[in-house]
């Protein structure tokens, strides 16, 4: 009797599904455990920023006071500290002590950093046109601390970076995909967070000055110079300029602000080197 072998139509060491297919397949929910544990922490981190007060804020300006530090303020930082504290006469908060610095810098930036300490690059105060223009700066980031959004940046960075390094080590491509991918989420929070303070900052203008002149000045500026689309500023830290102007001028509307004659910037105080 002759013996035929049969066929294999099964194996339980061969996949149906192809190695790639797996691999993606593997990928997609190892990044859906590791988002819903980021968003998890996110909200903790949330609830914990929501506690922190000003007082525990100060302990950590030690981080950023040594990149920052200014032993003697300039005649043109005591100007724009008086510009502040003229927006902490109708600030709420005001009682706690805000301080603004100036650093030499190419980028048209500011920044609000922990401990009430606000720093604004010598570019953005050159290319101002009106006290009006800087103090609406000022009162946005100012607007940052309000809401916290400098301590929730700071602890969703944390975790972010936290969670990637010890699941899979600091140098991994699976670290470096995830922190890509996380950012990007994050960057839409980030986005809300700048409307935000552009609202909270055009009414705490209006307060200061009983109008509202020179609020769009600053993004008007930027829009001009951007070159980037719309599409693009999808995945961006902040909205797009002309998106922001759009924004403040519909808010105006809707509270009926006026608008009236700005304060202009004398030439001694322009000009930053």
């Amino acid at each position: 009797m002759k013996y035929t072998a049969k066929e294999l139509k099964k194996n339980v060491n061969i996949s149906k599904i192809s190695p790639i297919k797996e691999f993606f397949f593997l990928l997609g929910g190892i990044l859906g455990i590791i988002l819903v544990i980021y968003v998890v922490l996110g909200f903790a981190v949330g609830v914990v920023v929501s506690k922190i007060d000003f007082d525990t804020e100060k302990r950590l300006e030690r981080i950023f006071s040594k990149t920052y530090k200014i032993n003697k303020r300039t005649d043109k930082e005591i100007r724009l500290q008086k510009f502040l504290d003229g927006l902490l006469k109708e600030f709420p908060k005001g009682k706690n002590h805000y301080n603004v610095r100036i650093v030499n810098n190419s980028k048209v930036n500011a920044l609000a950093l922990p401990g009430g300490n606000i720093v604004v690059f010598s570019s953005l105060i050159n290319d101002a046109e009106s006290e009006n223009e800087l103090v609406f700066v000022l009162a946005h980031e100012l607007g940052h601390f309000v809401h916290k959004d400098h301590l929730r940046i700071l602890g969703r960075g944390l975790v972010l970076l936290t969670i990637s390094t010890a699941l899979f080590g600091s140098e991994s491509f699976i670290t470096k995909f995830m922190v890509n991918f996380l950012s990007n989420v994050e960057m839409k929070f980030s986005q809300h967070q700048e409307l935000l303070a552009d609202q909270w900052a055009l009414d705490l203008l209006n307060k200061r000055y009983g109008h509202v002149a020179g609020a769009t000045d600053f993004f008007k500026k930027m829009a001009k110079k951007e070159t980037k689309s719309h599409f693009l500023y999808f995945l961006a830290t902040h909205p797009h300029p002309q998106e922001r102007v759009k924004a403040i001028q519909e808010r105006i509307q809707k509270k009926n602000y006026l608008i009236k004659e700005k304060i202009p910037l004398n030439r001694g105080y322009k000009s930053i080197n």
